[in-house]
């Protein structure tokens, strides 16, 4: 009965890793403590909470930065990146990974925010608050005068585009939860808030499947949330939850609308680390053997 059990168990972990083949990170933001926050794709692209120590090119220090703090979310705990009074800057890093650098010819981005503050930061920048950043691709929001969110790949001018009305300029407010979803067919870059379509955001794009990670100068970047990569600037100030990526993997109008409705099966619950799962499983089949002697 308890063999069944478990295999059972384990049936119902490789279903929900089957099918969510196509997502390369997913970071719930879930743990309790601690500077990490694990990724629950299966693809190991976990996150280092980061106090930035310095801004700007050339570099000017950041004294007294903190790494960003533990938060309540939309759903369980979110990560809450610097602070509205310009004394702390922070991000989340993570390592450069086959995973992260192609995400194909289709793909999609998907989490929730809350905006806290706007302006420029450190660094210089004209405010453009780095939601996502790394080599191959990069989210922006829009600043006051000027409410357009942004899809900023380095280096590749052609594929550097606004994805239309950014969620102040759709009549929202800071300090206010929203769901952003940014998703690419091959051919059609889309962006939705809170389950809905912006119509201005649609932008014909062909080929988005570019490589400037790999590059001279690039090579060793990380991906960055809350900061622009290098050098970092234009830090966001407000919180994230539920932040994942799929790659060769376009979500549907309706897939956006039921990850913002919380009824879609896209996202797996979150697991532990790696490592913590493998040593959960082993324990399991050691008490099982324990308990057939």
């Amino acid at each position: 009965m308890r063999v069944s059990v478990f295999l059972s168990l384990l049936l119902v972990l490789l279903v929900a890793t089957s099918a969510n083949a196509g997502l390369r990170a997913y970071w719930a933001f879930d743990e309790v403590g601690g500077d990490a926050a694990y990724d629950s794709s299966g693809n190991g692209n976990h996150g280092l909470l980061y106090a930035e120590i310095e801004a700007g090119d050339p570099p000017a220090p950041l004294p007294g930065t903190t790494p960003p703090s533990r938060v309540g979310g939309v759903n369980g705990g979110a990560l809450l990146f610097g602070t509205p009074n310009g004394a702390n800057y922070n991000s989340m890093v993570v390592a450069k990974s086959d995973s992260l650098k192609d995400l194909g010819g289709q793909w999609s981005i998907a989490l929730w925010l809350r905006q806290d503050a706007r302006g420029i930061t450190p660094g210089g920048g004209s405010g453009y608050a780095r939601v996502m950043s790394c080599p191959n691709y990069e989210l922006e929001l829009g600043v006051a005068g000027w409410e357009y969110d942004y899809w900023w790949p380095y280096d590749t001018p052609g594929m550097q585009t606004d994805i239309g009305t950014s969620y102040v300029g759709a009549g929202g407010s800071l300090g206010q939860w929203y769901h952003m979803a940014v998703t690419y067919d091959g051919t059609q870059l889309k962006k939705y808030l809170n389950g809905t379509l912006v119509p201005n955001s649609v932008k014909t794009v062909p080929n988005m499947n570019y490589d400037a990670w790999d590059t001279e100068g690039w090579a060793a970047s990380p991906l960055k949330l809350g900061a622009q990569v290098w050098p970092s600037k234009d830090f966001f100030v407000g919180a994230m939850d539920d932040v994942a990526i799929w790659g060769d993997q376009y979500l549907s109008a309706q897939d956006v609308a039921e990850l913002y409705a919380g009824t879609s099966n896209l996202l797996p619950d979150p697991i532990p680390e790696p490592g913590t799962l493998v040593l959960l499983i082993c324990g399991a089949l050691g008490f099982l053997s324990l308990r057939r002697r």
